[in-house]
């Protein structure tokens, strides 16, 4: 699965049964050309309409309806010229353009692992431990570590028991003269000379920067998989409505006084309700995956996912 199944399943979601109106690219066309030609006749390009290719817009300025060619502007508010080939869909004034639902969602992706919601994906980075050293650099970490969870070493011999050191500081914003990675990761506690040291960090999910990039790389378990689309769905309602309140489009046009008072708040604190519902439930599984727990060290009540000291 890509982005692309995202925007889908956003655009699902506001639009449900509204079918907006499509053509096809008879020929291709590189990121500066500014004549179309379409394969079929859509009533609705016209001049003065917006199409969009991908996540392109582009403004129309006239149309030659005998050879089915539109000239255009590229690249319309502020989408990123590109080249377009034979074949593909052609969306006639799009209510919600391919652009704009994957910026919400990737701004969904951000808010998840904000401390309200409490997600985030777990990510692991290693160094060697040197007993006559306490500072760490993160080598190669480039994610905004949100916390660190478990320090731990690998144990020499037969039980391999990995065990934890429960007394460390994470401190950022380091010179990177010293600390390439910004973090200093300090431990007050012993390893074992020469082995591996392992931290286990939280931060957040990675943004999608093109319609074809693959969910996986994003870092959230496929079980969440429905909460950016409800997430980018509810903050594009903001400004819109969703379909059934349309009051442009609904056979014939709708009158204002024809939509309920409060059916949009309505529709948006429903959609608010199940996504605040979904967001706890893969809290707690992540919970349930990497528990907080308390051990005693020193005679000190410690939380083993220490963040300071």
């Amino acid at each position: 699965m890509t982005a692309q199944t995202w925007i889908d399943e956003t655009k699902n979601l506001l639009l449900t049964d509204y079918v907006e109106e499509h053509d096809v690219l008879a020929t291709d066309v590189n990121d500066s050309g500014t004549s179309f030609n379409f394969t079929h006749d859509a009533a609705g390009i016209v001049a003065g309409s917006i199409i969009e290719i991908g996540t392109e817009l582009m403004y129309v300025f006239s149309v030659n309806a005998t050879n089915n060619d539109a000239t255009v502007r590229r690249g319309f508010r502020g989408t990123t010229a590109a080249a377009h080939f034979q074949g593909d869909l052609v969306t006639v004034n799009p209510k919600f353009p391919a652009q704009q639902v994957l910026d919400a969602i990737n701004d969904q992706l951000n808010d998840l692992s904000s401390p309200q919601n409490g997600l985030y994906q777990m990510k692991t980075v290693d160094f060697t431990f040197n007993a006559a050293q306490d500072g760490y650099d993160l080598t190669g970490v480039t994610d905004d570590i949100i916390s660190v969870y478990q320090v731990t070493y690998s144990d020499v011999g037969a039980e391999a028991a990995e065990p934890v050191i429960s007394s460390w500081s994470l401190r950022r914003d380091r010179n990177t003269s010293s600390f390439a990675s910004g973090y200093a990761l300090i431990l007050h506690d012993d390893g074992w000379a020469g082995q591996t040291v392992r931290v286990q960090y939280k931060t957040g999910f990675t943004a999608l920067s093109a319609t074809s990039t693959a969910l996986s790389t994003v870092g959230l378990h496929s079980s969440a998989y429905d909460l950016p689309a409800l997430g980018a769905a509810l903050k594009l309602m903001s400004t819109r409505p969703v379909r059934r309140e349309f009051i442009d489009e609904q056979g014939s046009s709708r009158r204002a006084d024809e939509v309920p008072a409060g059916a949009i708040s309505a529709s948006m604190r429903d959609l608010r309700g199940l996504l605040d519902s979904r967001i706890n439930a893969e809290a707690t599984r992540l919970d349930s995956q990497y528990p907080t727990f308390w051990m005693r060290s020193g005679g000190k009540t410690q939380n083993s996912i220490y963040r300071g000291v």
